[in-house]
């Protein structure tokens, strides 16, 4: 191993986290870790040293509520080159990956210790359907899912990269699946975190009665909890919070643009309905609001109306 990890960083020039031994007429594949967030990245070595492909995951943000983030690498190269890894970066309170396939039991692949950095990789068979893939402590039990929905796929197929993102909690999306409650103390003891409130939202707004959304791609992390606030139709306030920080930091789009929340950064974008998402030390919000005057000082006002010292019940 300690040759086969020398030879890849000779090949890549940097420092490596992760080898897996070339087997079966497929290369090595090496794996380290870079960036903010971190980002895994896997590289095909040939055993002359050639590199013959690289792939740079999605990346994201374990923690404990979300213990692992993921990606499906697959590369298809001329010469009959097919193969496939998942790469999985876990947090602090992991040990090792298990990555589940559609495939009978004696099928699947054996659990990956994770390295120094977090780093775990996975070889599936070519064309695999992951399942998903859980974060294990030290003992080998389950501490946390992450589903299919949550695993990015993506292929290099000759010099072409394409594929898709794993789904994220959608902040400052509208409603989503879930269900309604019947008042606050309950939705804090489904979700187990208080949710906080606005101290101020605008004038002839109706609260309606909390919502509680799971995370599509982690089930068993806490949900979401969502407020809302009604007037004359389209006007409405829609706030979204789970335990900080997400798995997948907002992005935001072409139009959108950073604002400070209480001494925060936010994401926001307005185009219609504004939409703001922002994290303090325990807790993501989004925050969606329509039909009110002055839309983004409306929002702005809103957000920082909420307390930034929200602490978890959970």
């Amino acid at each position: 191993m300690g040759g086969e990890r020398e030879r890849a960083e000779g090949a890549l020039g940097h420092c490596v986290s992760v080898v897996l031994d070339a087997v079966d007429g497929l290369p090595l594949v090496a794996g380290s870790t870079a960036g903010r967030p971190v980002r895994a990245r896997a590289a095909w070595v040939a055993s002359d040293g050639e590199v013959l492909a690289r792939v740079a995951a999605t990346g994201g943000r374990p923690s404990r509520a979300r213990p692992v983030v993921a990606d499906a690498l697959a590369v298809r190269l001329p010469g009959g080159l097919r193969d496939q890894v998942v790469v999985a970066i876990l947090a602090p309170e992991a040990h090792s990956a298990r990555v589940a396939v559609a495939a009978p039991a004696d099928e699947q692949p054996p659990p990956a210790a994770a390295a120094a950095d977090g780093l775990a990789l996975v070889r599936i068979p070519p064309g695999a359907q992951v399942v998903g893939v859980d974060a294990l402590d030290v003992r080998g039990e389950a501490i946390g899912r992450l589903a299919h929905a949550g695993v990015g796929a993506l292929e290099l197929d000759g010099g072409r990269l394409t594929g898709r993102l794993g789904a994220s909690h959608g902040m400052a999306a509208g409603v989503g699946a879930g269900r309604w409650l019947r008042d606050l103390d309950e939705a804090a003891l489904e979700a187990g975190f208080a949710p906080v409130l606005p101290g101020w939202v605008p004038p002839g707004l109706e609260p309606g009665p909390p919502r509680v959304e799971p995370d599509v791609a982690y089930p068993s992390a806490p949900p979401a909890v969502v407020s809302v606030w009604r007037g004359e139709d389209p006007t409405r306030v829609l706030l979204r919070q789970a335990p900080a920080p997400l798995a997948q930091p907002e992005r935001g789009g072409p139009r959108a643009r950073t604002v400070d929340v209480a001494g925060r950064p936010g994401v926001l974008n307005a185009r219609g309905i504004v939409l703001l998402v922002w994290e303090t030390s325990t807790r993501a919000f989004g925050l969606q609001v329509r039909g009110v005057a002055d839309p983004v000082e409306t929002t702005l006002r809103i957000a920082r109306s909420i307390p930034a010292d929200a602490r978890s019940s959970g």
